[in-house]
């Protein structure tokens, strides 16, 4: 039995020999010299893994390849590369630019202590506040690009004015006499009443206009008339139609006047 395994084990070993010999006279000096340098580079490889400790992160890539994370990183790296390469040296310094303007902008808003502003801001957001205020300054700006600088400089002269009227009021005690005049009023109840008699009494005030209107046409017209004798124009004005008119309202304004003007006492 062991001359057996003896001779298998001889046979085996000359095989070996044999295939050693072969694959020693089929190689060139070149592919000895490129194999010598990959086992280097080989050797070298595993030295400076072993000695950055590269071993212990054997099992965390072994569970990033189980997990598919190592695929997907794979992924991320192709689109970075894509998109190294799309981007041109403009659309890099833009880029850049905006990343720079960002992180100064974080700067400056952590020098100012403008976090403390934050819950307010949301406070703001969520009852609306904020639309409203973005809102009164779209009309803010509405009204400032369509005033002129006429209309801006009237309007400061007014606001100018109210406030030198309000001075003097309030330097010669007129606002308090008129507020206490405006309190007696109320509570004698005659300010009711001047609320309700103005009305009336602005639209007697523009029927005195127009009659005092009237009055200045009929004598312009009257200058402008040439004045005829004779009985024969006097019988013409009194026979015509408006004549007659003008007469009968002339009574009734004279029978109104002394029914309500010149009562006997």
């Amino acid at each position: 039995m062991n001359t057996e395994t003896k001779e298998e084990g001889a046979m085996v070993q000359h095989e070996v020999e044999r295939v050693i010999s072969a694959a020693r006279d089929s190689m060139t000096d070149e592919m000895v010299g490129r194999l010598a340098g990959s086992a280097a580079e080989a050797l070298d490889l595993v030295d400076k893994a072993g000695r950055a400790g590269l071993g212990k992160a054997i099992p965390v890539l072994a569970e990033m390849v189980n997990n598919g994370d190592l695929e997907r990183l794979s992924q991320l790296a192709r689109v970075f590369h894509a998109s190294q390469d799309a981007l041109t040296d403009e659309m890099v310094s833009r880029l850049t630019e905006a990343v720079g303007g960002g992180l100064g902008l974080l700067d400056q808003v952590n020098r100012s202590g403008l976090e403390k502003a934050l819950p307010t801001l949301a406070r703001m957001a969520a009852d609306g506040d904020l639309d409203r205020l973005s809102q009164l300054a779209r009309v803010y700006s509405s009204a400032q690009d369509a005033l002129t600088d006429e209309m801006v400089g009237r309007i400061a002269e007014t606001v100018g004015e109210g406030m030198s009227l309000l001075d003097r009021l309030n330097r010669g005690g007129g606002a308090t006499r008129m507020v206490e005049l405006l309190e007696h009023l109320e509570s004698t109840g005659a300010l009711e009443r001047i609320a309700n008699t103005l009305p009336k009494l602005l639209d007697r005030l523009e029927m005195m206009t127009g009659l005092l209107n009237c009055l200045e046409n009929a004598a312009s017209k009257s200058s402008a008339q040439p004045a005829a004798g004779g009985i024969g124009s006097l019988w013409r004005t009194m026979t015509d139609e408006k004549t007659v008119r003008s007469l009968q309202f002339l009574l009734n304004i004279g029978e109104q006047m002394q029914e309500h003007c010149a009562k006997p006492r």
